[in-house]
């Protein structure tokens, strides 16, 4: 089995290229050297959980996915979409129940 911390690294670093985004960029957007990114990146060092939780912000993707206990990243959109609702008005659910009761019928 392989080390978590190789795991974690080839991880980010795949959605870091899939997403487009340089080593550079994203040490930035988590706040951390991009030396540091790179061992990380290189399965050579570990991360803190607050690192972690900035990475996995920073992709768009759940910790879960990154340490490799999740390899389905076709949630990322409905994790997205539950984001979305929690900062909705509550008022506004009957509409959405009907609009998303609507579009299920389209199939």
């Amino acid at each position: 089995m392989k080390d978590i911390n190789v795991i974690l690294g080839e991880r980010i670093c795949a959605m870091r290229k899939k997403l487009g985004i340089t080593r550079e960029k994203l040490a930035e957007n988590i706040d951390t050297s991009s030396r540091f990114l790179a061992d990380v990146e290189g399965g050579k060092v570990g991360v803190s959980l607050q690192t972690l939780k900035n990475l996995s912000s920073a992709l768009s993707v759940s910790t879960d996915y990154l340490l490799g206990l999740n390899d389905n990243l076709d949630n990322r959109e409905l994790t997205d979409l539950i984001g979305l609702l929690s900062m909705l008005n509550k008022d506004y659910y009957p509409l959405l129940s009907t609009i998303i009761s609507e579009l299920t019928k389209l199939k």
